[in-house]
């Protein structure tokens, strides 16, 4: 293989009938059992990477309403970004798909007409949203993913066997947000836990160690939508489906621990319930990124957009195992002595002298479910000129 680092952005099509989203160059790569030997060290993808099914299926919907509201002359609006990822959501932008804002999307009689066709993203959208689309009388392609409704499910008959949901992720997070308002919509109680510190927080509520009258200052509003810890004395664990697998298990166990410290080994079990709701794509990827961190590579850099939780995730496996570097693009790689980098706790930043002098090296790259493999295609030949 050589090297040709050309940045191909969204607003370049292919002509030729290929997938848009598809890189030759990551082909290759693949065909060669995932390495790219250079000769001054190589490139190394993990055995799986980018894009899971439900996102694929996303897009595939997507594209074929683009060809048919092109063709039938309708408006096409996507409510909210189709998945995390930046180049995605640009290339859709300039196939002529408009993306409603937070606020147009919560108010889509506005927005939206019969003669319109109105797009629910991977993340899908809060109930009220949905059944106001369907009084609308607008054309309806929902690319929700399946993962995504199988929880919304499990945790509406939760809640209907009268257990308050723990819900493991981000409260900001879209999936998050069209969680809470099914269970809003249902009357079911929940609470957000967004990491461990916030779960022991919450056990240490269930044990007494802490106040009950803490519980409003410790989940706010966004967080819960219950005035007290009463809902939560039966309980049923969710998490979202891009957490990590390892730290959801742990939820589990934190969870299980002060239930049986305040009531008792038997009548915790029968007061909770758990169902395991990070997708198989999710625990896939995380543990391939992990095997991948563990073949002595000299640094990790992980791709995809830095709103995705998926890939965030895969940052902070690899940057517990390696030196990483989070990027979107080839772009944000300037140079040999300097990168443009995320990270998410301390936010974006420049980077001088982030690729060691010696060689030969070994870089791993990491893709998350939302990452475009033709990105992921660029990245690899932007390095492989420091590598050649």
């Amino acid at each position: 293989m050589t090297s040709n680092a050309s940045h191909q952005g969204p607003h370049c099509t292919p002509d030729d009938g290929r997938d848009p989203f598809s890189s030759p160059v990551v082909d290759r790569v693949r065909e060669a059992g995932n390495v790219w030997k250079l000769p001054r060290g190589e490139i190394r993808l993990p055995e799986v990477f980018g894009f899971c099914q439900g996102v694929k299926r996303a897009l595939t919907m997507l594209q074929k309403a683009v060809a048919d509201c092109a063709g039938a002359g309708r408006r096409l609006l996507l409510l909210g970004q189709i998945i995390h990822n930046p180049w995605v959501n640009s290339y859709f932008e300039n196939m002529g798909v408009r993306i409603l804002s937070r606020e147009q999307i919560e108010n889509p009689a506005e927005h939206i007409t019969a003669d319109d066709c109105a797009v629910i993203p991977a993340f899908g959208v809060k109930l009220p949203v949905e059944q106001q689309l369907r009084a609308i009388g607008c054309r309806i392609v929902d690319t929700s993913c399946g993962d995504v409704r199988r929880l919304w499910s499990w945790a509406d008959r939760a809640s209907e066997e009268g257990y308050g949901v723990l819900i493991f992720g981000r409260a900001d997070h879209d999936e998050t947000v069209v969680t809470k308002s099914r269970l809003d919509a249902s009357g079911g109680r929940y609470v957000v836990a967004g990491d461990l510190d916030q779960t022991r927080k919450f056990c240490d509520l269930i044990t007494r160690r802490r106040d009950g009258a803490e519980f409003a200052s410790l989940f706010g509003p966004q967080a819960t939508n219950a005035s007290g810890l009463e809902p939560f004395a039966r309980l049923a664990q969710i998490s979202q489906t891009t957490m990590l697998y390892d730290e959801t298990m742990a939820v589990r166990e934190l969870v299980r621990q002060a239930f049986v410290e305040r009531f008792g080994a038997e009548p915790a079990d029968r007061r909770l319930l758990f169902q395991p709701t990070v997708c198989r794509a999710t625990q896939a990827r995380q543990t391939a990124a992990v095997e991948l961190c563990r073949q002595g590579c000299d640094l990790v850099v992980v791709v995809g957009g830095f709103g995705s939780s998926n890939t965030r995730h895969l940052y902070e496996l690899a940057h517990g195992l390696a030196t990483a570097w989070f990027i979107e693009a080839a772009d944000a790689i300037h140079s040999e002595s300097e990168i443009e980098t995320f990270d998410p706790a301390a936010g974006p930043s420049t980077v001088t002298d982030w690729l060691p002098k010696r060689r030969p090296l070994n870089i791993g790259v990491l893709a998350g479910a939302s990452s475009p493999e033709v990105v992921v295609g660029q990245v690899l030949e932007r390095l492989a000129t420091f590598l050649g």
